[in-house]
């Protein structure tokens, strides 16, 4: 049985090899990587596993077919290989997820366009599906007729249309399991990970990295965990992190800030029955808001969702620049306005309304420039030493969730140059832990058992409060309706607090 422990003082009496700051996607893939190689990574995330940007991603593992118009090779090699390991590895939590974009030969979306990608998408994916079982394998793309997108989509604007353009990408059906997994598989193989542990200070000698020194943000008190190397993955709160790692004044301030700067990114949850059985590009014919986006119309995925068993539309992304004064990843009224204005512009007679958004996920993601809301194409790495830090401090700032594994292993590459261990034969991923399904238990098919089995999910995956369980070991908070229902269970069952415990005061450092 695997046991993510939650023991800081146990922890403070081992050495280990790396300590992991952050626990995103990026720094669980990270301490998975590292764990599979035989080394002993630690975790440590400030709030809960999974608790940021990464809970709040559209749930695609994108193969790179959006690379081939600007021709960034290079990126979209990295996405078909990463997209492939999703699949490969995580079978149970990954499924195939067929696509569609209705064309009106606009711009680059014109038929013979999309036809030359769509080819040159599949050449170059030739071995996408390599190692992947026969039901996950993803077909060809293909140009569809307008008839054929009327029949898989009976909303679309049939103004102009000529046709649509029909390929296949991942999307992970359970995220919060599929991260929970990740750090399981982690665990199995050596790790140790602490949820609610804030990483403070880097403690060093002789110039050299020697550890951490954290708050346990349970009990308040601090623990120091020994360590040669100190990877900071904490993804908007990288740059803050980096700034204590460095020695002063020999670095330059705007280098720490190129690591993470932050824009806005947000998707909806919406009360609406899927348009499709295929996830839709979308595209106003004209944005809806001139003065955003550069005056340019936003292409949107419209997801047909399933959220505790009720069929619901998941639609994404919107990016926008964060303001100066932000302190949150939280979008204003006007933006969610806009973005369902976008939605009901791409999509004549949708008549999409407030009071359908049911949850907004939103999150940080790292810019191109200050105050702007296109995305960093390629992930950062600093190395504290060359900036007269410690020997053995390294920040890391990544893109995309698809490519957080590869970042990953790049990052280890770094750490350990030509003398990195390979992946050990028996690091094997270890079988699934059950995952609990609220809505067979609302409908008493299996009343039987279901306190054990939430005791068993809160004591072996270190859920703190109810929160984390709501949220970051099932989906059963998505809907505030089904999360209000399952809360009162769950106070009922568990003696556990509804939220974590309030962050203790420390500065900008996260």
């Amino acid at each position: 049985m695997i046991h993510i422990h939650r023991q800081p003082a146990a922890a403070e009496q081992q050495d280990f090899d790396l300590v992991v700051v952050g626990g995103g996607v990026y720094g669980l893939t990270l301490t998975l990587e590292a764990a599979r190689r035989g080394y002993r990574p630690l975790l440590l995330e400030q709030h809960d596993f999974n608790a940021g940007t990464s809970w709040n991603s559209l749930r695609i593992v994108h193969g790179g077919l959006r690379y081939l118009q600007s021709l960034d090779l290079r990126r979209f090699f990295e996405s078909v290989h990463e997209r492939r390991w999703f699949f490969r590895h995580f079978p149970d939590l990954v499924r195939v997820l067929p696509c569609l974009m209705p064309l009106y030969n606009r711009g680059m979306k014109r038929r013979a366009t999309m036809l030359a990608a769509l080819k040159l998408n599949d050449t170059l994916s030739v071995r996408r599906n390599a190692g992947v079982e026969a039901g996950a394998q993803l077909p060809n793309a293909k140009l569809v007729t307008t008839r054929q997108v009327q029949e898989l989509f009976a909303n679309v604007d049939r103004d102009g249309l000529k046709g649509g353009a029909n390929w296949f990408d991942g999307v992970m059906v359970h995220h919060q399991r599929l991260m929970i997994e990740t750090l399981r598989w982690a665990v199995s193989a050596g790790a140790t990970a602490l949820n609610y542990c804030r990483a403070d200070a880097v403690t060093t000698h002789g110039g050299a990295v020697t550890g951490v020194e954290a708050t346990d943000r349970t009990t308040g008190q601090t623990h120091v965990f020994s360590a040669p190397v100190v990877v900071n993955v904490a993804g908007p709160h990288a740059a803050a992190f980096a700034r204590t790692l460095d020695a002063e004044p020999t670095h330059r301030p705007d280098e720490l800030a190129q690591l993470f700067r932050p824009s806005l990114a947000f998707n909806l949850l919406l009360d609406r029955e899927p348009l499709s059985t295929h996830a839709l590009a979308l595209e106003p014919k004209a944005a809806t808001n001139p003065r955003s986006n550069g005056g340019k119309p936003r292409t949107y995925f419209v997801l047909p969702w399933t959220v505790n068993d009720e069929p619901r539309t998941l639609a994404g992304t919107f990016h926008a620049p964060l303001p100066a004064d932000a302190t949150r990843p939280e979008p204003s009224e006007a933006q969610v306005q806009e973005f369902l204005a976008d939605l009901n512009a791409a999509c004549p007679g949708l008549g999409l309304q407030r009071h359908q958004v049911l949850r907004v996920y939103a999150g940080l993601l790292p810019a191109q420039r200050p105050r702007v809301e296109h995305t960093a194409h390629r992930p950062a790495w600093i190395n504290h030493d060359e900036r007269g830090g410690p020997l053995g401090a390294i920040s890391v700032s990544g893109v995309k969730y698809t490519t957080a594994r590869l970042v990953g292993e790049q990052t280890l590459r770094r750490v350990y140059g030509n003398k990195l261990r390979p992946i050990a034969e028996s690091a094997k991923r270890p079988p699934a832990e059950q995952a609990l399904d609220f809505h067979a238990y609302r409908t008493r098919t299996r009343r039987a058992g279901f306190e054990e089995d939430v005791k068993r999910v809160a004591a072996l995956e270190s859920a703190v409060c109810l929160d984390d369980i709501l949220h970051r070991r099932t989906d059963w908070g998505a809907d505030p309706a089904a999360e209000a229902e399952a809360r009162d269970e769950l106070r009922s069952i568990l003696d556990l607090p509804d939220a974590p415990p309030p962050t203790p005061p420390q500065g900008d450092v996260p």
